[in-house]
């Protein structure tokens, strides 16, 4: 009798731990705490745990994807923080260019090279003019992406080795989960990489 108490016990401060941890997620100040909570409804629905233990594992599962989705949304970030200086980087490469011709100063190319990003960000009627501007200098239609990428490159590298790092993390998890557990480890490992590779896709539909 008493050892039926002592799992009950057990198991109602496994949920209450849970309960805790749900109502405080891991969150930076900008981010969603119900995005998070439908992670874990998501993990929930495919581990279906049966169990405080099970849940405890749902919930961890769902901390280590966070991560994963969490350094994938700083690396676009740090992409779009690098789209201004991209474009103020290829006009000012045009108008050097025209300006060799002209005479006139480098340090007057850059001032009109800013002058001429600033519509991009304002108003994106303005946007096709300005690739025809580009693309008539030579340069392909994927040029600002292509050099807003050159530009962040120092910033996403330790950023493409967290991703890498909170990716091993869940592996490693779920690999330990399954010597346990081998049918709920191959449903969250499931969960985690339907997530993550719609998160991809969101990402690649939101570039075209």
């Amino acid at each position: 009798m008493s050892e039926n108490k002592s799992t009950r016990d057990k198991k109602s401060y496994l949920m209450d731990v849970l309960y805790r941890h749900l109502d405080t997620p891991p969150l930076l100040p900008d981010e969603n705490e119900e995005e998070f909570n439908q992670l874990f409804d998501s993990f929930e629905d495919y581990g279906k745990p049966q169990n405080p233990r099970d849940y405890i594992a749902v919930y961890q599962a769902t901390v280590l994807t966070w991560d994963v989705l969490r350094y994938q949304q700083m690396k676009i970030g740090v992409l779009r923080s690098h789209q201004r200086p991209a474009l103020e980087s290829l006009l000012r490469k045009i108008k050097v260019r025209t300006a060799s011709k002209m005479g006139i100063s480098e340090v007057v190319a850059q001032s009109e090279a800013r002058e001429l990003a600033a519509p991009w960000f304002k108003d994106a009627a303005s946007r096709p003019a300005m690739m025809r501007v580009i693309e008539n200098a030579g340069y392909p239609p994927d040029a600002l992406e292509v050099e807003a990428f050159q530009l962040a490159l120092p910033a996403l590298a330790p950023i493409e080795r967290l991703i890498v790092s909170a990716q091993k993390r869940l592996d490693k998890f779920l690999d330990d989960l399954e010597r346990t557990s081998k049918a709920n480890a191959r449903a969250l490992r499931l969960a985690a990489e339907k997530t993550i590779a719609e998160h991809d896709a969101a990402v690649l539909a939101s570039r075209k």
